[in-house]
């Protein structure tokens, strides 16, 4: 599975890119300031696309200006990773491109 190199969030553009280390052994995580969502090599391609889906979530609720409440991992990972289940389950995606 290829991730995409971009994705837009609230009509911002972020870059989506793959990095080897990243600090205190998370998966992935957004730099809103520079627009960037970095995301774990090596882990496998279903733990990048959560990881990316996860790391959107958070993003969107950052540009949604609520991030002071419920960004935090308790919320916005077990969110995203639902919302990436859905969307794999039920080929969702599909949707937007017919």
């Amino acid at each position: 599975m290829n991730l995409p190199t971009h994705v837009k969030i609230g009509g911002i553009k972020y870059a989506v890119v793959l990095k080897e280390k990243i600090n205190k052994g998370a998966w992935g995580y957004a730099d809103y300031s520079n627009s960037v969502i970095y995301i774990r090599q090596g882990i496998s391609s279903q733990k990048q696309r959560q990881t990316l889906v996860d790391v959107m979530v958070q993003a969107m609720m950052f540009e949604a200006d609520i991030d002071d409440c419920c960004i935090d991992n308790s919320i916005a990972v077990p969110l995203g990773d639902m919302l990436d289940n859905v969307l794999a389950d039920n080929r969702l995606e599909e949707m937007y491109y017919r």
